[in-house]
């Protein structure tokens, strides 16, 4: 089992905090980690490739792919919320 297996998820998020401060995202894409770079800070991506290479991109997918998933069950709970008091007002006015 690799070390990165190990990690807790906080170190994980910490990682990409400091990656997303570098101007480097990483998201699922068509089924895939992407990493996208806008105008980086260059000075950081030594230390952030680093990490990238310690932690390995196994683990970082996993992690944005739980990320992803916790928000799509609190989108959709907000979504079905919205709804449900939707219909409780058009059921008060009418």
């Amino acid at each position: 089992m690799a070390y990165s297996e190990h990690m807790p998820d906080a170190y994980i998020a910490e990682f990409l905090d400091l990656a997303r401060s570098a101007n480097v995202d990483f998201d699922i894409v068509h089924d895939r980690l992407h990493m996208r770079m806008v105008n980086p800070d260059w000075a950081m991506w030594s230390p952030i490739r680093h990490l990238l290479d310690e932690i390995g991109t196994d683990r970082i997918e996993a992690f944005v792919r739980s990320e992803a998933a916790a928000r799509d069950v609190v989108d959709r709970s907000a979504e079905a919320s919205a709804e449900r008091l939707s219909l409780a007002a058009e059921a008060m006015r009418g």
